[in-house]
């Protein structure tokens, strides 16, 4: 499953287990609606706030289980969370070396300084011949919009010669 079914399912099961909980104080202890979601959530949190009310010795165990429970469960959606963030890091860190190495190796291209009106028109007329380029862009909107298209792009200004070296514009 990948990690953001991970997530969905967590939540889900997070949603399920916490009106388990307020149906299952309200059922034990006979409390209301308001008072038995507060002590699941008190619970889960494990703040360790007081009662909202004294527990019986049934209400004691059914909180013993959603403890044991909950917790786990929580530390399976904070678990997801935490899968998704690194693996889309990983996945931009490496996607982004990629496009450098290719950069790199690419030779007897166009440079072309800018994605606005013009650029975005001349990277059309490149990729229908198809001649080789990179694009150097400054804006960060226009950069995931380049990274998206798969078009090779440098983040960075092209009146700037270490960006326009780093795009193979020129030669230092």
């Amino acid at each position: 499953m990948d990690p953001v079914r991970h997530l969905r399912f967590s939540l889900l099961v997070l949603v399920v287990v916490i009106g388990l909980g307020t149906l299952g104080y309200s059922l034990i202890e006979g409390w209301g609606a308001f008072d038995s979601l507060s002590m699941t959530v008190i619970t889960l949190a494990t703040v360790g706030f007081k009662e909202v009310h004294d527990l019986s010795d049934a209400g004691k165990a059914f909180t013993i289980i959603l403890i044991v429970f909950g917790a786990g469960i929580i530390a399976y959606a904070v678990g997801s969370m935490i899968q998704i963030m690194v693996e889309r890091q990983l996945r931009s860190i490496l996607g982004r070396k990629k496009m450098e190495n290719q950069i790199n190796r690419r030779q007897g291209h166009y440079t072309i300084c800018g994605y606005g009106r013009i650029g975005t028109l001349t990277c059309r007329e490149f990729l229908d011949r198809p001649t080789p380029f990179v694009v150097v862009e400054k804006e960060p909107e226009l950069c995931e919009k380049l990274s998206n298209e798969g078009i090779l792009f440098v983040h960075g200004d092209a009146t700037d010669d270490e960006t326009l070296i780093s795009g193979g514009g020129l030669h230092g």
